[in-house]
């Protein structure tokens, strides 16, 4: 018996080693690129990536699975795992996709879910990825979002939300997540806000950590394109906003203001103004995606009521938002490392 659980206290130790993903969250980044630029903060509202749990597949239900493991430590020792029609089930070593029927009753399974979760005990969530026939060794890849992309003599180094910046060369195997409609992908494909998932077998203890990934999975990514800022200076999706004269970016109660109008028709959307109500639509291909009333603290994208950090304002006939508030409205990921 004694055996036994030095046995199992061995297998959480090298679980958590090689599964553990550490969690990012998206903290208000001060920006002061320049003397004469007041700093300001810019942050990700939503942030939506997923919660990695892991543990023996204790019970299999109707397109569920129950997972539990002995590790102390973590917070979701018992969790039970829902497999949803776009839940994307993988083999750990060789990424080939797999069902929910390859999954064995006692095998040890790496899930990410959520991060919506029950407040049930045990807690309740839907999976994202799940990985099953983890080798004996317990090496999994791992699955994270791609901060910001930089081309190198060799390939790019990607910036992870985990904190792991990514070599990927020549020598790097792309694979193309199930379900996508491309048969293909290569390092063309990876933007911020691309998810991938990465085997390496090591990564350095520096801060941020390195790897050189053997292969990686890439998965669209869900946003509608990225934004960064470094001052004044606004990018999207890699082309830097025309910002002159009267719509020059600006700094109010260190927040960042940038015509409504720029980022709009950067996304390839209309803007519309009604002198009468004083409301402002932005419109794709003809369908309205949201309208806010000049002043007002708040917008309606569809159905959904977006509170805005700061009210919209028109200054020499330029409406201007706070750009935190602008990523929210076009779905964009912000870009920063």
């Amino acid at each position: 018996m004694k055996q036994k659980k030095i046995l199992t206290a061995a297998l959480a130790a090298m679980l958590t080693l090689s599964l553990s993903v550490p969690a990012m969250a998206v903290e208000p980044v001060s920006i002061d690129a320049a003397a004469e630029t007041p700093a300001y903060e810019l942050v990700q509202r939503g942030e939506n990536f997923p919660i990695r749990v892991w543990g023996g597949a204790v019970e299999l239900g109707d397109m569920s699975l129950t997972l539990e493991n002995s590790n102390e430590s973590d917070p979701y020792q018992k969790i039970v795992v829902n497999v949803a029609e776009d839940t994307v089930i993988l083999d750990a070593v060789t990424g080939e996709a797999k069902t929910f029927a390859d999954i064995r009753a006692g095998e040890t399974v790496c899930a990410w879910v959520g991060p919506d979760m029950t407040k049930s005990l045990p807690p309740i969530s839907t999976a994202r990825v799940i990985l099953c026939g983890i080798p004996a060794d317990f090496g999994v890849p791992t699955y994270a979002e791609v901060e910001t992309v930089t081309e190198t003599e060799n390939g790019v180094d990607v910036y992870m939300n985990n904190d792991v910046v990514l070599h990927l060369t020549g020598d790097t195997e792309y694979l193309a997540a199930p379900g996508w409609e491309k048969a293909t992908v290569s390092p063309a494909d990876i933007v911020p806000g691309t998810r991938l998932l990465s085997w390496y077998n090591a990564a350095t203890m520096s801060l941020p950590a390195q790897a050189s990934p053997s292969k990686v999975m890439v998965f669209p990514s869900g946003y509608a394109g990225w934004v960064s800022a470094d001052g004044l200076e606004v990018t999207i999706n890699g082309e830097t906003l025309t910002l002159e004269g009267t719509s020059s970016a600006k700094v109010e109660n260190g927040r960042l203001m940038v015509p409504v109008r720029a980022v709009a028709e950067a996304m390839g959307c209309e803007v519309a103004w009604e002198p009468y109500t004083n409301q402002v639509s932005v419109t794709k291909d003809g369908v309205e995606l949201y309208h806010f009333a000049i002043g007002a603290d708040q917008a309606a994208k569809g159905d959904v009521t977006v509170g805005l950090v700061a009210s919209a304002k028109a200054v020499d006939g330029v409406t201007f938002m706070v750009l935190d508030d602008l990523i929210v409205l076009h779905g964009l990921k912000l870009s920063q490392g």
